[in-house]
């Protein structure tokens, strides 16, 4: 059964360096006992080969009760483009090879975005949405050649500049993905809780862009 999560997506971070990232996360969460150093119940395996889990959601257990009294969420995931997890002993390990493309959205694949110049909304299937949706198409090959064509103003821009009013749409190489509920205090200005947990789990400056979904 799918339930609410919280998307945090690094927009800004080369393709090269995001399984890096994820392991360096995920490295620092097991040792300070935040998270466990294996995959969420009900994953098994043998060492190096790759986890059964459908598709690319392999959770991580929240160990820290009061976090998980706090906000609700109960495991964790880490994504990186084109890697999966595997068991490495008693530990997991990031590698290249898995279907993680990168895209991140509501669960019905429906949202909506603005145009970073004129702030024009745009939806897969509007009018004038050809170039989104071949941006979408080129992303997980060729992040570099990810423009859209605003039907409105006509400028050419990055895909990862585009931001949802909604918190429903992102495209980063990073990502993390916080399972059991929507943390909407992310979106509030001067939340310092929020803050506070956004910068545990390595969003230093605050800025990585929160998407709301359901797995």
């Amino acid at each position: 059964m799918s339930q609410p999560t919280t998307l945090l997506v690094d927009t800004e971070l080369d393709r090269d360096d995001a399984a890096a990232a994820a392991m360096e996360l995920y490295l620092r969460l097991a040792a300070d006992g935040t998270i466990s150093s294996l995959p969420f119940a009900g994953a098994t395996g043998v060492a190096g080969q790759p986890l059964p889990l459908r598709g690319t959601d392999t959770r991580f257990e929240i160990l820290d009760r009061r976090l998980v009294e706090e906000t609700g969420i109960a495991a964790i995931g880490l994504h990186a483009s084109g890697h999966y997890w595997r068991l490495d002993g008693q530990a997991a390990e990031m590698v290249e090879g898995g279907p993680e493309n990168g895209i991140f959205c509501r669960y019905d694949g429906s949202f909506t975005i603005r145009c970073p110049q004129c702030l024009a909304p745009l939806s897969p299937g509007d009018d004038g949405s050809d170039a989104l949706e071949e941006a979408l198409a080129v992303w997980s090959d060729s992040p570099d050649s990810a423009f859209v064509a605003c039907p409105n103003c006509s400028t050419w821009t990055p895909l990862t500049t585009w931001r949802s009013p909604g918190h429903d749409f992102a495209v980063g190489h990073f990502a993390i993905s916080l399972h059991g509920a929507h943390l909407r205090a992310f979106t509030e200005p001067g939340n310092h809780a929020a803050m506070a947990l956004r910068q545990r789990l390595g969003d230093l400056a605050t800025d990585y862009t929160v998407v709301f979904s359901s797995v």
